[in-house]
């Protein structure tokens, strides 16, 4: 398991890297509710035929949970101008505290995620919308978690060209195997934040 958790980080550094001696585009993003606080990091380079971003990024919630993740993915331009749909992996690793209950989290899920930049001419301001879902399967989860699920989108107002507010909605359900009884962690949460491009 540790090397599973040093392969996944090699990776993600690696990509990070590499991103660097290249550098495109870099992407940080702080958002906050009144229990949990995310922040992440993703670097951006473009390819052959699209764009390859790897990122981290770590989430907090003050009663529940704490989850690092790093994500790498392949993407590119898709019916439209401005569409971006990526496909790719995303390693998560936390700790799970919840009604006198504690599980370990290690999953590498499958990630699904598109962005689409709204035309000022259609929206009479610059907005940006996203959503992404990724999903591990049991085969795929580690330690005492059995399957990962997170589900996300947001909506950005562009108040500079390289800068946006956030607003947000996240869910997360993490299904856990501990003997004698199964159970599992489920997390709704809206948020504002900050995303800061350059």
């Amino acid at each position: 398991m540790k090397k599973i958790i040093e392969s996944i980080t090699f990776i993600v550094i690696t990509t990070i890297m590499s991103s660097s001696a290249f550098a495109s585009a870099y992407n940080i993003e702080v958002n906050a509710n009144h229990s949990s606080l995310e922040v992440r990091l993703d670097a951006g380079q473009p390819i052959n035929h699209g764009f390859l971003t790897a990122g981290i990024g770590a989430i907090y919630d003050d009663d529940d949970y704490k989850i690092i993740s790093g994500s790498v993915a392949m993407g590119n331009e898709v019916f439209t101008p401005g569409l971006r749909c990526d496909l790719g992996f995303k390693g998560v690793w936390g700790e799970v505290d919840e009604d006198h209950k504690d599980g370990d989290l290690l999953a590498i899920s499958f990630l699904l995620s598109a962005t689409y930049d709204i035309p000022e001419t259609i929206s009479g301001i610059p907005l940006e919308v996203s959503a992404s879902i990724c999903a591990a399967p049991d085969s795929l989860c580690f330690e005492d978690s059995e399957r990962y699920i997170e589900v996300r989108t947001t909506l950005g107002f562009r108040i500079l060209e390289n800068a946006a507010i956030l607003v947000g909605y996240r869910h997360i359900k993490i299904y856990f195997d501990d003997d004698p009884q199964d159970w599992k962690m489920s997390d709704d949460a809206l948020f504002v934040g900050y995303k800061l491009r350059f």
